[in-house]
């Protein structure tokens, strides 16, 4: 145990703050999917189903209200001005501020012709807006003790605001039975408040109440037309929610939802690979040695597909620990949402390189298509098929987006990069997998059994597994 702390603190700095990013991003992830079927029993399935109607409309009307200004266009101020970082991220406050008064105004004012298509009351939404207002300077405090790679506070919050929030929401709906639905959306959400505010204060006093408006301008220029991007990137995954409630109703959104929450574990594992992914995709990048990036990628995403059918095989055990007995026939629409998260991760693989020669807009014209696509299709087939249909519509809205990824990375790098045969045949399978899976939940030796061979099979190569992820970060 000392010799391990002592290696742990002989690593550089970067490398630790990586370390302490992804195991706080593990807990904090662990704790929704712990307090989740703690909500799904406190609440009935239509409270639980408008609570998310609320947190996806809190996610979509964020990225115009705050207008993203806590992502990339604040890391090139950090580097842009090592001497005045504070200025800085108070400056992108006041901005991120003013955008928010006026958005917010815009939509209380047209309420009344739009809360039928919300399924939101007004509370909620002057709620949201409230968050919209005061969010944004724990966003920029983060963002620049990231950068700076002082990590120490950012965990600590992280992890604090974690537990808080849904501890004091669960607290709220015991307290207040009779008004679960406001007891668990205001409980989390002004616990969320009270750190926002104090972050809020602490920003102006340490800038000095300095604000400085000759930021401004760069920053909406470089923002702009990334938030259509940001939106059908978020869409994409969320949009069937708000469909769905407006379509069905809300407690097949709470149906939804619970799936939706068992499948996104398997992007849990993508985004930890991929964080060792990314610099070691453009190191190769730089030399043109497409061939190791291929040849190390192939590797992860076979254990990531298997890593998918684990979890669609497993469904109808996960479904009854997150959620009562009410959500059981959630378990039909995981295995095409796990699908669709498969087909997510292509776009990640493709846009990996995309990035780094810098061709952002042949991403956004995979994510807009994506998205339009995947409104149409939710509203054509829900209506005729119910809320399952919209696992269906996700996993070929991601294909579609996969595909013009790579076409659009094959334009720009000159060659496929990747084994195509082997990434089509997975695809293929997986997709296979997805359709019929449901056939086999009600025979359980079967599922179990290929279970078992899985998880024998990755214990086969773990070793192999492990070198790959060495292999990484030596570059």
């Amino acid at each position: 145990m000392i010799k391990s702390i002592n290696k742990v603190k002989g690593l550089p700095q970067g490398v630790k703050a990586s370390i302490a990013f992804f195991f706080a991003n593990i807990i904090t992830k662990g704790i929704a999917y712990i307090t989740t079927p703690l909500y799904t029993r406190l609440l009935t399935t239509e409270q639980y189903g408008q609570t998310s109607v609320f947190l996806t409309w809190l996610q979509v009307f964020g990225i115009v209200a705050m207008f993203c200004l806590s992502y990339g266009v604040f890391n090139n101020g950090m580097i842009d001005y090592p001497d005045k970082r504070d200025e800085y991220s108070l400056s992108m406050l006041a901005l991120s501020n003013i955008i928010t008064v006026c958005f917010s105004g815009i939509v209380l004012c047209i309420y009344p012709l739009i809360s039928r298509y919300l399924k939101m009351s007004f509370p909620l939404l002057v709620l949201m807006c409230i968050i919209f207002l005061f969010q944004p300077a724990y966003n920029f405090w983060a963002a620049k003790q990231r950068y700076e790679l002082k990590y120490k506070f950012t965990v600590l919050w992280s992890l604090i605001s974690a537990f808080v929030s849904p501890l004091i929401a669960i607290l709220c709906i015991i307290l207040f039975p009779d008004h679960r639905l406001y007891a668990r959306i205001f409980g989390a959400e002004v616990a969320l408040l009270v750190i926002y505010i104090g972050f809020y204060i602490y920003l102006i006093l340490k800038a000095k109440g300095k604000i400085t408006t000759k930021y401004w301008k760069a920053a909406l220029l470089f923002n702009l037309p990334l938030i259509p991007h940001y939106l059908s990137t978020y869409l994409l995954g969320s949009a069937d929610k708000i469909m769905i409630s407006n379509i069905i109703d809300d407690s097949a959104t709470a149906f939804y939802s619970v799936a939706y929450s068992v499948a996104s574990v398997a992007l849990i594992i993508w985004t930890a690979a991929n964080s060792s992914l990314i610099p070691y995709t453009y190191e190769k990048c730089k030399v043109k040695d497409y061939k190791s990036i291929s040849k190390v990628t192939i590797p992860i995403l076979l254990f990531f597909g298997a890593a998918c059918v684990f979890i669609i095989l497993l469904a109808p055990e996960v479904v009854a620990i997150m959620a009562s007995k009410d959500y059981k026939e959630a378990i039909y629409v995981i295995p095409p949402i796990v699908g669709g998260v498969f087909f997510q991760v292509h776009y990640f693989i493709y846009a990996n390189v995309l990035y780094y020669y810098k061709k952002p807009k042949f991403v956004m014209i995979g994510s807009v298509v994506a998205t339009l696509l995947n409104i149409v299709l939710n509203y054509i087939f829900i209506s005729e098929f119910g809320y399952i249909a919209a696992g269906y519509t996700t996993i070929f809205c991601y294909f579609v987006q996969a595909l013009i990824d790579y076409f659009a990375m094959k334009h720009v790098v000159g060659e496929s990069i990747y084994n195509m045969k082997i990434i089509v045949g997975m695809s293929v399978l997986l997709t296979v997998i997805s359709i019929f899976s449901n056939l086999t939940y009600d025979y359980v030796l079967i599922r179990y059994t290929a279970v078992v061979i899985l998880l024998i099979v990755g214990l086969v190569n773990i070793k192999r597994i492990i070198s790959i992820f060495k292999g990484l970060k030596k570059g």
